[in-house]
């Protein structure tokens, strides 16, 4: 049972001064870089397919030709997914495949795949037969672990409710990776160019790349991906020093720096403007501690300060010591952990939320 320590305080201090066909002709997969002679700079697609040339997710032709208008078979784009997600291609999981023997050139990308849920062991996976749009979509969510629901705002008339990759598809337009022919279809059956592939992973590396860099996170809640970006990560650190000098002062041991509980911050933060309260229960997340396991955060212990109109770190650290509960979260001695952020209303105003926890 957690322990769940929070003084509700709201310190609402209003100072004007303080103030993310056929495989034959693939053979250099282990070559240098070689740049594709039928892709002009000016292609729309050049900047991803050079990026994947350049770390060997995929690769030209014999003659240096990427040929991006040229449908991809599927053992093409396992190759390129697998080669972009696992550097180390070992693996001892066997396949059950009839038309993938270990002879095969994408083998050890296809085997491992099929370790990490990607691709179902049955008995073919049709390696030289095109990719189809609707088949990438659940690769790539699958592959890069992105969150798939049935809540999205993306629709399209040619993919009804009953489709088996109706979520798959919805979601991954939702965050970008891919998108319908026009406004109305997607064109599930449609098959996908090389040109496309490129992109389509390009986009995906550059998604999975702002989960781990926590720019975005995934609300269970609402079923989106929400961005968490800091106001001032400077300010945030100098609010933490600000708040050890004290602790400090009282013999207490400092209160590190935690990302993640940084980005649970960032969210109540977003979410006092956004939703235009000023309290610590938050009236679409609930409690602070909720937020947090919302989040898949993990503490034994709680505690929230949340402040606005300061202008400064200086101004909301002295506003917070200088009330007696919200010196007491500062001061609580088995906290370990904290979390600072800023947000900002359409007039200008700050709003901060500092939060404490036990690991």
């Amino acid at each position: 049972m957690f322990k769940r320590i929070i003084s509700i305080l709201v310190l609402s201090i209003v100072l004007q001064a303080t103030t993310m066909g056929d495989f034959s002709g693939i053979s250099k997969a282990d070559a240098a870089f070689s740049k594709a002679v039928d892709v002009p700079s000016s292609y729309w697609a050049n900047s991803s397919i050079q990026h994947m040339l350049s770390k060997q997710y995929m690769t030209t032709y014999t003659d240096n030709t990427f040929k991006p208008e040229q449908a991809i078979t599927r053992g093409e784009a396992a190759s390129a997914i697998a080669r972009s997600i696992q550097p180390n291609l070992d693996t001892s999981i066997s396949v059950n495949f009839k038309d993938v023997t270990i002879s095969h050139p994408y083998y050890k990308e296809i085997c491992q795949l099929v370790e990490l849920g990607v691709i179902q062991n049955s008995d073919a996976f049709h390696p030289n037969e095109p990719l189809k749009r609707m088949e990438v979509a659940k690769m790539l969510a699958l592959a890069y672990q992105f969150k798939v629901d049935g809540k999205n705002k993306s629709k399209f008339d040619d993919v009804p409710r009953t489709h088996w990759a109706k979520d798959y598809i919805e979601s991954l337009t939702d965050i970008g990776i891919i998108g319908g022919i026009d406004s109305k279809h997607f064109a599930p059956d449609k098959l996908v160019t090389r040109a496309q592939l490129a992109v389509f992973v390009d986009r995906s590396i550059n998604f999975q790349k702002k989960i781990m860099k926590l720019e975005v996170a995934y609300d269970y809640l609402a079923k989106d991906y929400i961005p968490t970006l800091n106001l001032s990560t400077a300010w945030s650190k100098e609010v933490i020093r600000l708040i050890n000098v004290e602790r400090e002062k009282n013999n207490l041991a400092s209160v590190v720096y935690d990302s993640n509980l940084t980005q649970i911050a960032i969210i109540k933060a977003q979410d006092m403007v956004k939703r235009n309260y000023f309290e610590h229960v938050s009236p679409y997340y609930g409690a602070p501690w909720d937020l947090a396991t919302l989040f898949d955060y993990s503490y034994t212990s709680f505690g929230e300060n949340i402040a606005r109109y300061f202008k400064s770190p200086e101004t909301v650290v002295k506003g917070w010591m200088v009330s007696p509960d919200h010196r007491d979260n500062i001061m609580k001695e088995h906290y370990t952990n904290t979390g600072v952020a800023i947000a900002q209303d359409s007039k200008g105003n700050y709003y901060w939320v500092q939060m404490f926890s036990s690991q």
